[in-house]
């Protein structure tokens, strides 16, 4: 038995002690996140009739990384709570690991990951796909905001363009090799435009890859590091610029489409917000590029996996132009080049 899953099993049977004869039958890594090592925990316990189970063990990466742990196990907590699909969670260790790294164990969802499936299905069912998709995306923003956060004002239309510049201003003076000055100027002289009607739960990373396709064809969303209550457009935002660069020509359109057909409603001032979006992409990936991805947060081999893709990042910088007219010599240095 390795060390780690000696460690592990000691830990477990200590915490499941009214688990009889409990041992780790299995210890399997899972594809990593950039914030995260993920395994695939099976256990097995009783003495007379045997029960094996599987579980996600999720050990948290980079500065913060306690505070993200207690965060999306609370808020997986919350959103099963209020009805949403998202894996059951069962333990949170941020104080006292064993291993030096917080960590959450979870219920290991049986799935496929509908990145994967959207590529070798045939063209209806990845039509179908994306519209599930869609509708889990509307699902979220349509949920009472006041389940997850009820400090926030209810009648502040601006709070979150207020709120979203002043940590702007402030993630800016981290990094002063950034000069994004032009850029806040640009989303201040666009502030009037930007009145949210009603807050909303959001991921703040949802694509295709963080949503698990089971066999029956429901759906689970995954990697909540990052949840929070706030304007829907900037989640929406976020998933669109994605779309845009990772994904193939036309997903951003016809997700935004299906957005908005499930959402009932039209979507105002949608390209300010893409260029938010790409903003936060820009810097998440000139930080990490530059000075090593646990500075954001993230594990060091996130690092890698950004370098590997680079021409979908010129594409994430190419937008922002387009959004905004604006050049940024930092990002010009990093992403201004096609191959």
């Amino acid at each position: 038995m390795s060390g780690q899953k000696h460690i592990l099993e000691h830990y477990i049977k200590e915490k499941f002690s009214d688990l009889e004869s409990l041992s780790i039958a299995g210890l399997e890594k899972l594809p990593d996140g950039w914030e995260s090592d993920n395994y695939l925990l099976t256990v097995e316990y009783g003495s007379v009739t045997q029960t094996r189970v599987s579980w996600v063990w999720r050990i948290y990466s980079g500065v913060g990384s306690q505070a993200k742990a207690v965060w999306e196990f609370n808020s997986l907590e919350r959103l099963r709570g209020a009805g949403y699909p998202v894996p059951r969670v069962i333990l949170l260790e941020a104080e006292h690991s064993p291993i030096d790294r917080p960590f959450i164990i979870m219920e290991y969802i049986p799935g496929e990951v509908m990145w994967d499936l959207l590529d070798k299905v045939p063209a209806e069912r990845q039509v179908r796909l994306i519209d599930h998709f869609c509708r889990l995306f509307v699902q979220l923003h349509d949920l009472d905001w006041k389940q997850f956060d009820d400090s926030l004002p209810e009648d502040a239309p601006f709070f979150f363009i207020d709120q979203w510049l002043d940590e702007a201003r402030g993630v800016l003076q981290n990094f002063p090799e950034v000069d994004g000055s032009l850029f806040l100027e640009w989303v201040a002289a666009r502030h009037d435009l930007l009145a949210c009607a009603r807050p909303s739960p959001v991921h703040q990373d949802f694509h295709p890859g963080n949503i698990l396709v089971k066999a029956d064809e429901s759906a689970i969303v995954i990697d909540w590091t990052n949840f929070a209550v706030t304007d829907s457009r900037f989640d929406l935002a976020w998933t669109l610029m994605l779309a845009h660069a990772y994904g193939w020509p036309g997903l951003r359109d016809q997700i935004f489409q299906g957005y908005k057909y499930h959402a009932g409603k039209p979507v105002e001032q949608i390209e300010a917000f893409e260029a938010i979006a790409c903003a936060r992409r820009l810097l998440d990936l000139t930080v990490s590029l530059t000075q090593g991805a646990e500075r954001m947060g993230m594990s060091a081999q996130a690092t890698k996996a950004m370098r590997n893709n680079m021409e979908a990042h010129r594409r994430v910088y190419r937008l922002f132009i387009e959004r905004t007219g604006l050049q940024i010599q930092t990002f010009d240095k990093l992403f201004g080049k096609s191959d």
